[in-house]
C-alpha cells in the first residue's frame, strides 16, 4: 500500500490529473498505459487540447460530450484521491486498493463539467458489468463521487450510444480542426440558405449533387461545405436523423444571422 500511495503522489506531483481546460494533464496517456482494445488521440472542441482514449466506447462517450454545447470542461483518466478510497474501503469493509504496476492510479474515465456542476463517468461494455472485481471497483468510484465529493457517478455502456447521432458527429468532426468563421464561410452559408429555400422538399443529398453538377464542381464538393457550416453551427438539423436522410427543410438556421452581423462590422 506504501507503494501504491507513492505512486499516487508522484503522478500527482508531476501535475497529471491536475489543471482544467487546455492545461490538464490526464493521468492515463497513451504514451505510459496500454490499452486493451484500440487507442485514440482526438482534439477536443471544448478543451482544446488532446485527449487520450482507450477504447471505442470511451472514443464514442467523448464525441458525443465533445458536441454538447452544454459541456465546459472534458476531463479524461481523471485520478482518484488515493487516501479518499482507502477510507471507503476501510468503512465497508472492501479489500483495499493494490496494484503493482507504475504508473499507478485508479481514476474514472470522465469528470465533465457543465457550467456549475460536474458529473463524473465510468465507460464500461455490458459484457463486464457482472464481473465480481469490476463491480466492487465501480462501487469503490460510486462511493468516492457521491459520498466523498457530492457528484454524481454515472455508468456508459455501448448501449448508451445512440448509433445515428454518433455517426452523425463523426460525419461531422472531419471538420473539428477547422474552426475559424470567417467572412467567406459566412457568405457561403447565406448563399446555400438562399438556394435551399427554393427546394425545401429536396434531399441534402440530392440538392447537393445537383448544386455540383450545375456549378461544374466534383461530387461532394457541396456536401463538404454543408458538413463545415453544420460543424460550425451555422446550420442544425436533428441528429437523430441520418445526415444521409434528411431533407432541406429540416436544416435550420442557429447562429448564421449574428456572425452575419459579427463578421460584416468589422469590413
Amino acid at each position: 500500500m506504501e507503494k501504491v500511495i507513492r505512486n499516487y503522489e508522484d503522478l500527482v506531483a508531476q501535475g497529471y490529473g491536475q489543471g482544467q481546460g487546455r492545461n490538464y494533464k490526464p493521468c492515463k496517456t497513451i504514451q505510459n498505459f496500454s490499452s486493451i482494445g484500440r487507442s485514440h488521440r482526438v482534439q477536443g472542441r471544448v478543451s482544446g487540447r488532446l485527449h487520450h482514449l482507450f477504447s471505442d466506447l470511451e472514443l464514442s462517450t467523448f464525441l458525443l460530450l465533445d458536441w454538447n454545447q452544454n459541456v465546459t470542461d472534458i476531463r479524461e483518466h481523471y485520478p482518484l484521491n488515493i487516501k479518499d478510497i482507502n477510507s471507503i474501503c476501510s468503512r465497508y469493509q472492501i479489500k483495499r486498493v493494490s496494484i503493482e504496476y507504475r504508473p499507478y492510479t485508479l481514476s474514472s474515465d470522465f469528470l465533465v463539467d457543465f457550467g456549475s456542476f460536474s458529473i463524473a463517468l465510468e465507460t464500461l461494455y455490458s459484457k463486464d458489468l457482472n464481473k465480481p472485481s469490476i463491480i466492487e471497483t465501480l462501487e469503490i468510484k460510486r462511493r468516492y463521487w457521491e459520498e466523498e465529493h457530492n457528484t454524481p457517478f454515472k455508468i456508459i455502456t455501448e448501449k448508451d450510444i445512440p448509433r445515428t447521432v454518433l455517426e452523425n458527429i463523426e460525419w461531422l468532426y472531419v471538420e473539428k480542426n477547422d474552426l475559424e468563421v470567417s467572412k467567406n464561410i459566412i457568405d457561403t452559408a447565406i448563399n446555400l440558405f438562399a438556394e435551399m429555400k427554393q427546394y425545401p422538399q429536396s434531399s441534402l443529398i440530392t440538392f447537393c449533387k445537383h448544386t455540383d453538377q450545375i456549378n461544374q464542381r466534383e461530387i461532394g464538393t457541396t456536401l463538404a461545405l454543408f458538413r463545415k457550416i453544420i460543424a460550425l453551427r451555422l446550420f442544425e438539423f436533428n441528429l437523430e436523423i441520418d445526415y444521409r436522410d434528411i431533407i432541406l427543410s429540416d436544416i435550420l438556421v442557429s447562429n448564421l444571422i449574428d456572425y452575419e452581423n459579427k463578421v460584416h462590422a468589422t469590413y
